[in-house]
């Protein structure tokens, strides 16, 4: 199990990335865990996501494709890149690098 504190350095070195906006880390039952984010949007946010992982999990599975790994949802200039795992769900909101 990861320390607290490697945890925190971890979630700090994310939000560092050019164009990141916020970082959040939810069970995988949608309940937060740790953000960078105002409490009631990472409530949101973590609810509708793990919402949304549920039933991309569901897809995979009916395709026979294997495990879901990564999702990216675009937005126009933002985008949402989650990255479900086992116990949890990483979730960075970032702003789309401008294209030349």
């Amino acid at each position: 199990m990861i320390s607290s504190k490697v945890f925190q350095k971890t979630l700090q070195e994310l939000q560092k990335h050019p164009g990141v906006k916020g970082v959040i880390v939810t069970s995988s039952e949608g309940l937060p865990i740790s953000t960078t984010l105002d409490p009631q949007k990472t409530e949101t946010i973590s609810a509708l996501v793990t919402s949304l992982v549920g039933k991309a999990r569901g897809v995979v599975k009916e395709m026979g494709e294997g495990a879901l790994r990564f999702l990216t949802l675009d937005a126009g200039k933002s985008e949402i890149q989650i990255a479900p795992e086992q116990e949890f769900v990483l979730i960075v909101l970032r702003e789309k690098p401008e294209q030349p």
